[in-house]
């Protein structure tokens, strides 16, 4: 996204956070329109996430997990500088998320022998599966370090609006802007790369984007239309080491916080009632969408 500013003169731009702060619901709907158009006229890929709290971090639920359990952190807070820049937190984070991708769980003997035979990623498709059925995931180190996106604004919003008291978001990614991170190499792959440079003290780079044209048929993903991001180095969220790209290319901004303002959870729960987005078409295994 290029030189771009909002359509609403009364769109306010938070200076700090540097957030999109529509006065109404229509106006988040012109906003989001305008972001669109604008990565389209490009040729950009752009993909979406909905936080149902404007606050919550672009984190995965991996490093959430470790983050309140070691720290007793929130999803919307950040370590200090000190930690999060130690070589030792980086060590500990990515070791966990080794230890449990490599030792505690692993592909299945099915997901292997479809790897072999149709060419599937078999570790992909474990976390994609924990992603989307997270109940399915007993470790104590829930998650992984995939964050899940989509390719449709309507699933955004709904994750945005789910369930919200307060202002939400909407994410929207300039997925081309972020440079060459659409990945083909298999996950186990780059599992092992993160154990040899991230041991070693290396840097492991900005997030990676996976939609393998290969997957396990999975009717919830299909309907949500998602895309996954790995949060590569686990120190820091999406939207911080997204921050630090920016400052790199020059007049280009890699994606855009645009608030959902609250006291208008009905008329959007409607606009995506009209659309068909209701529980049951984003949870279509779910008993009444649950």
């Amino acid at each position: 996204m290029k030189n771009i500013l909002p359509s609403h003169p009364s769109t306010y731009i938070d200076p700090k956070s540097e957030d999109w702060v529509p006065r109404s619901f229509d106006n988040f709907l012109s906003e989001l329109d305008h972001i669109i158009s604008a990565c389209r006229k490009r040729g950009s890929l752009v993909v979406f996430r909905g936080h149902n709290r404007r606050e919550w971090l672009l984190d995965s639920t991996f490093v959430r997990s470790c983050e309140a359990a070691v720290f007793g952190l929130p999803p919307m807070a950040r370590l200090s500088i000190v930690i999060s820049d130690s070589i030792e937190l980086h060590r500990v984070l990515l070791n966990l998320l080794l230890l449990k991708f490599g030792v505690l769980v692993r592909p299945s003997s099915e997901l292997e022998a479809l790897e072999e035979k149709n060419g599937i990623d078999s570790w992909f498709e474990l976390m994609k599966r924990f992603q989307q059925f997270p109940e399915e995931d007993l470790s104590n180190l829930k998650g992984s370090h995939l964050l899940d996106w989509t390719q449709s604004p309507e699933i955004a919003l709904y994750f945005a609006n789910y369930r919200r008291s307060g202002e939400g978001a909407v994410y929207i990614c300039d997925a081309t802007a972020t440079g060459k991170t659409l990945q083909i190499i298999p996950v186990g792959d780059i599992l092992n790369k993160m154990d040899k440079d991230g041991n070693a003290g290396k840097p492991l780079g900005c997030p990676l984007l996976f939609y393998p044209q290969k997957q396990i048929l999975c009717k919830r993903a299909n309907n949500q239309h998602a895309v996954y991001f790995a949060q590569m180095d686990l120190r820091y969220d999406l939207e911080a080491q997204w921050r630090l790209r920016e400052k790199e290319i020059e007049d280009e901004k890699i994606f855009i916080k645009l608030v959902l303002p609250s006291g208008f959870e009905k008329e959007v729960e409607q606009y995506l009632l009209d659309r068909g987005i209701t529980n049951s078409f984003i949870y279509p295994d779910e008993i009444n969408g649950a």
